[in-house]
């Protein structure tokens, strides 16, 4: 990031009103198994793991190794930089370097928001996606041991390369913007807030899919969104290697084996379209519908079964998998988000629809 970039976002974040500072602590690089980085800011360390030691600059230190509050170039070995601004907390773990970036809550949210959406999207889409990620990541709590989140979608996306800056820099407007606001359940507690990037024309029910009623969504229609609709084959014993991990071992027949054919196995849907289970009728075990979608997108390589809205088809020696819209369909619809801001509703107007059940504060 250019010097003057970091000027515009440190007086942005100066903006921010006087309270005491929530800190998120997130995993990053984790997938990259990093066993060595470079650390260049205020000082210039290379970081190694030998096993269960770490060494800074060729001398083993104590654990964890602590570096502060600044604007960090990392360079894990063999992969481009990434750019992160808060302070570093490093161990060794069997061979690989857990990293753990510490910095406060508004920042963390303006980071995953840009990370979340596309450059062009709309102000108060934007607005609305920044209330989500803060809600979503003070109602879980600690989703790791030694960290409240990572940066995968696993818990929420947040990149250390590859955002335009004149994105980030609306990202953390819109942040600052809706400082402070979540969304709150008649409980009064903060709603475990979902999102995913196309419903394809009606949202899911976090009940039915997720046996969850702890986000404020609902099932809603979504003249937004396109159907956006999906179509793949999957090889038959593809298919069935897939599916007989994640189909549940109870009320099994003993001896009895598992039809994994399309017509021996019924789709349960719920409001939406939805798959909420997928029973093999024959023996009754049974998954949940977005497991099932999960593995078998795995198994073709990601990105391919795309929704927990599909239906199955027997062709020949492939299995046909055919479905709408992109993820679990579940909270706030990105697309949808984008088309409703276009066209002049406001950030509130936006999180009531697909939040009916909470409240904003």
């Amino acid at each position: 990031m250019s010097l003057g970039a970091t000027a515009l976002l440190a007086s942005l974040l100066a903006a921010t009103p006087a309270a005491p500072e929530r800190l998120v602590r997130v995993r990053v690089l984790e997938r990259l198994h990093p066993h060595e980085v470079q650390l260049l800011g205020p000082g210039h360390y290379l970081v190694q793991a030998n096993g269960s030691s770490l060494s800074v600059d060729g001398a083993t230190v104590a654990q964890p190794f602590l570096v502060p509050e600044a604007e960090w170039r990392v360079q894990p070995r063999g992969e481009a930089p990434r750019r992160y601004t808060g302070s570093l907390s490093i161990r060794a773990l069997d061979g690989e370097l857990a990293m753990v970036l510490v910095l406060p809550l508004e920042r963390y949210v303006a980071l995953v928001v840009a990370a979340e959406t596309t450059p062009g999207t709309p102000e108060h889409a934007l607005r609305a996606q920044a209330v989500v990620v803060r809600s979503f990541v003070l109602a879980q709590g600690p989703r790791h041991a030694d960290a409240d989140a990572c940066d995968l979608t696993h818990c929420q996306l947040l990149r250390g390369r590859g955002v335009p800056t004149a994105h980030r820099t609306r990202a953390m407007a819109a942040t600052l913007a809706t400082a402070g606001h979540v969304l709150v359940l008649s409980s009064g507690a903060v709603a475990e807030t979902p999102f995913h990037a196309a419903c394809g024309g009606h949202t899911g029910d976090p009940a039915e899919v997720f046996g969850s009623d702890v986000t404020g969504a609902a099932a809603v229609a979504d003249t937004g969104c396109p159907a956006q609709p999906w179509g793949v084959k999957v090889p038959l014993d593809r298919f069935r290697a897939a599916l007989e991990p994640v189909l549940s071992q109870a009320s099994v027949p003993e001896g009895k084996p598992v039809d994994f054919e399309p017509g021996g196995l019924e789709l349960v849907t719920g409001k939406g379209g939805y798959v909420v289970r997928v029973v093999a009728t024959q023996t009754g075990r049974s998954a949940r519908g977005d497991a099932v979608a999960r593995a078998l997108d795995r198994a073709m390589g990601w990105g391919a079964v795309r929704s927990g809205r599909f239906s199955f088809r027997l062709e020949g020696g492939a299995v046909e998998v055919r479905g709408a819209g992109l993820g679990h369909g579940l909270g706030l619809c990105q697309a949808g988000a984008a088309t409703r801001a276009a066209r002049g509703e406001t950030y509130q107007a936006i999180l009531q629809h697909y939040f009916p059940l909470a409240s904003l504060r």
